[in-house]
């Protein structure tokens, strides 16, 4: 099983859906409701040949309210949007895996200009945190006077934090600079738009650690109930937030403590430690349990007569019901300047798989101890099992 130290989570719920007239902006979710061509810094070819972001169209913006429909409001998996044939060739690109892993991560209109008879090379500089390693398609579309597009599907290379490259066959590039062309990237994981990491084109090369693995990101929140297996039915309410700053702070710790080749559990305080061991089975070795997820988590409207509350989660990553797990839920200490910087509780987690709604979850329970304190400031979730199936991008 490959940790990988590298890549920071920063997750975002999805709420509502966007109408096409306000399809501008910065948002970033899994079947984009905007068009993400302003997160484009730079898209530099090895030859005489440009690639420049374009407006969208009425054409563009049809196709991603397409795409949208299909994905929130048909409930399917953005690959599966494109034909049989260009789907077979997105498996193929990506080893044989299951297609139904990426997400649609960005969405344009590109006009390639120029002529060439090789290979094209091309890296595309984002303000948005594609990590090293991560897994990525590009695929690029040509819309025919029918409504329907014939797409070329890339396997892409993150080298570099915020950048992807694609390779570009000289015939393929003949087809697509014809016309301006619709452009996806498809992903296992979904990285963070928030702070620019790109600067004037300087390139800010520190890389913040972590322990997340190379999988797609997103989350889902089902429902909450109470410790009695009460469904909350009132105003309480659950839901996800991005990391703050003192928590980025944390992971950047946890990430160098990992690169050490430190246990995870290690790193929590002694008491905190024991008693995450005595929620896991006595024969499960701790030095080989794995940090696979971290969100941040705020609640509204609690009451105390709810005791603990039982959240179901479905993570990117597909956790096995046979393979203990704990969560770690920790505050920000204010002004701490020495560990500990966190204040950890430690909660019981069971993976859950429904196979009639083919859907994986996490039952979470969070502790009535600090849910009122939820309301006030997020808490940090880490997600930690023994070791899952090997990770796709090890193939």
């Amino acid at each position: 099983m490959k940790k990988i130290l590298t890549a920071l989570v920063l997750l975002i719920l999805i709420h509502t859906a966007v109408f096409a007239e306000s399809l501008l902006g910065s948002d970033y979710i899994d079947a984009p409701a905007v068009m993400t061509q302003d997160s484009v810094v730079e898209i530099i070819t090895d030859q005489e040949c440009l690639i420049e972001t374009m407006e969208p169209d009425d054409t563009s913006i049809a196709l991603l309210n397409d795409v949208y429909d299909f994905v929130w409001k048909g409930g399917n998996r953005p690959a599966r949007y494109y034909d049989v044939p260009t789907q077979e060739k997105i498996t193929q690109l990506i080893g044989g895996a299951n297609i139904d892993l990426l997400h649609m991560t960005e969405s344009m209109r590109l006009q390639l200009t120029g002529k060439t008879d090789e290979t094209v090379h091309t890296v595309m500089r984002l303000d948005v945190e594609y990590y090293v390693g991560e897994l990525v398609i590009v695929v690029m579309g040509i819309p025919q006077e029918t409504g329907e597009y014939i797409w070329y599907p890339y396997r892409g290379r993150v080298e570099v934090l915020g950048e992807i490259r694609w390779d570009i066959p000289s015939e393929d590039w003949e087809a697509l600079s014809k016309q301006p062309v619709s452009f996806h990237v498809l992903t296992d994981r979904i990285g963070a738009r928030g702070g620019r990491i790109w600067g004037e084109y300087i390139y800010r090369d520190e890389t913040p650690p972590s322990f997340s693995k190379d999988s797609e990101d997103v989350i889902v929140m089902h429902r909450w109930y109470t410790e009695w297996g009460e469904i909350i039915e009132d105003t309480f309410s659950v839901w996800l937030v991005d990391l703050t700053d003192p928590m980025e702070e944390e992971v950047v710790r946890i990430g160098e403590h990992l690169s050490k080749g430190n246990p995870i559990l290690d790193y929590f305080p002694q008491e905190r430690k024991d008693e995450a061991l005595l929620m896991l089975p006595e024969d499960v070795a701790h030095e080989t349990l794995v940090a696979y997820d971290i969100v941040a988590m705020r609640d509204k409207d609690y009451k105390n007569t709810y005791g603990d509350v039982n959240v179901e989660v479905t993570f990117a990553t597909v956790y096995d019901p046979e393979k203990a797990m704990v969560v770690f839920a920790g505050f920000p200490i204010e002004d701490a300047k020495e560990s500990p910087w966190m204040e950890w509780y430690v909660l019981r987690a069971n993976a859950l798989n429904d196979i009639k709604k083919n859907l994986d979850s996490v039952e979470i329970a969070l502790k009535q101890l600090f849910l009122p304190d939820m309301e006030l400031e997020p808490v940090m979730l880490i997600v930690i099992s023994e070791p899952l199936e090997e990770e796709i991008t090890d193939n």
